[in-house]
């Protein structure tokens, strides 16, 4: 008769923080409405991209400003519009896996558009402003809100007031307050405007972009998203108001084309507000990011932001993936790669975390003689949510994204710090296929 034993000791440890953040070599699409650009790109579909449009030199043609996304260093990446790279260069320091969000315009009033960037959901609102070279002109930025904040931060930049020069919009993504603020730039940002675009307790989040002088605004988290339209003078002014019912979870950005406003929904299609009606730009079910200037709009793969299920934290195992998602309230928190069980031993089915055990000794007695004997070694991070079935850290193999373990689900040792230091036992936890 085989017996299995498998050593388990719960006892406190203290390991170095590792800020690294996995990263797979993929390519994502950078799309127009009569063509696309492919070209090779360190991420996936999951994380995305944000995406700018704009001329950062002086021949009249827009150059396409890429942010990295979710689980990447915090680089953009400035390239041509067949795809190769001029440029890139960091936002923030190498660690910060969180994604960033870009923006273009001229801020400082020099006849040149300034890269503006700002970190995504788990980042602080801390806004940088770099030159058309990638140069940082902004004395190490500034925080547009409380530093604690890490809801994320929406940008948009444009003219407002009819100054000859563009002002930046910072709005608080989804988890944070509908906190609108408007800054002008004269060698550091002047906060000029400061405001809720809903109601004050909204939590739903807010995305935005300016069109013609006029700020459009829409409730970022919701299947029934608030739109409006606003003018900015002494005060602001909200001149339209429109409520829609959308088939996607959500808004993942706004952009402005030939004096239509479009947005891109949450694994849904891309709605074309000014007609009214659905363009579906891409795959159905592809979240994208969109971006425009007077003679192209853009659009790629876009960050996945939410999930219908709104506990405060739950975390997801889909099998099929071979990925692990982690949502706060409905709103994506990180993503990444794992190795579930071969030949289907990660049970499926709605569990969760039973216990959070900071080492464990992985090892396997069949019988004395046994070629299924096993003997891993004591690992750091555990997180129990089956009988003798872990989310572990696995230093035997590099290779997530593909079954290997006997039943437990294997993450790499930066992903696996972050959640078992984020996860909290009880919470939910979905295995699925």
């Amino acid at each position: 008769m085989k017996i299995g034993i498998l050593l388990v000791l719960m006892v406190s440890l203290l390991v170095p923080h590792h800020a690294t953040w996995a990263a797979h070599p993929s390519s994502i699409t950078v799309g127009s409405l009569d063509e696309s650009i492919e070209f090779p790109f360190t991420g996936d579909a999951i994380g995305g991209i944000s995406l700018s449009l704009a001329d950062l030199g002086t021949d009249g043609i827009s150059e396409i400003i890429i942010g990295n996304g979710l689980g990447l260093e915090p680089r953009v990446h400035i390239l041509r519009q067949d795809g190769s790279e001029i440029k890139s260069f960091l936002a923030y320091a190498a660690t910060l896996g969180t994604g960033i969000n870009v923006s273009t315009c001229d801020l400082t009033g020099d006849g040149h558009n300034e890269i503006i960037t700002a970190p995504q959901r788990g980042g602080g609102p801390h806004i940088r402003i770099f030159n058309r070279y990638g140069e940082a002109i902004d004395a190490g930025g500034f925080f547009a809100y409380e530093e604690a904040m890490r809801a994320g931060v929406n940008i948009t930049c444009g003219d407002l007031v009819g100054d000859e020069r563009a002002e930046l919009v910072t709005l608080p993504a989804a988890g944070a307050g509908p906190h609108v603020r408007i800054w002008s730039w004269n060698d550091e940002p002047t906060l000029i405007q400061n405001f809720f675009a809903f109601d004050q307790d909204d939590r739903s989040g807010v995305a935005g972009t300016i069109s013609e002088k006029k700020l459009i605004l829409a409730q970022q988290q919701s299947e029934t998203p608030k739109i409006k339209t606003m003018v900015i003078h002494t005060s602001p002014e909200v001149i339209s108001e429109k409520k829609y019912s959308i088939n996607g979870l959500g808004i993942h950005s706004l952009t402005s084309y030939k004096k239509n406003i479009y947005a891109s929904l949450v694994s849904g299609p891309v709605l074309n507000i000014t007609r009214n009606e659905v363009q579906p730009l891409s795959e159905s079910g592809t979240t994208l990011s969109l971006a425009s200037d007077e003679t192209r709009l853009l659009f790629a793969p876009g960050r996945l932001l939410f999930s219908s299920y709104t506990e405060p934290k739950r975390i997801e195992v889909d099998i099929s993936q071979q990925r692990l998602y982690a949502f706060e309230q409905g709103v994506l928190r990180n993503s990444f790669l794992i190795s579930s069980g071969l030949n289907n031993a990660t049970p499926l089915g709605n569990h969760q975390v039973l216990a959070k055990i900071p080492l464990v000794h992985y090892a396997w007695f069949y019988g004395s003689g046994s070629p299924y004997n096993y003997d891993l070694g004591w690992v750091p991070y555990n997180l129990r949510f089956f009988p003798h079935i872990y989310i572990h850290y696995a230093p035997w193999h590099q290779n997530f994204g593909h079954p290997m373990s006997h039943g437990c689900v294997n993450v790499g040792y930066a992903n696996m710090e972050w959640i078992y230091n984020w996860a909290e036992e009880t919470i939910p936890l979905v295995v699925k296929e």
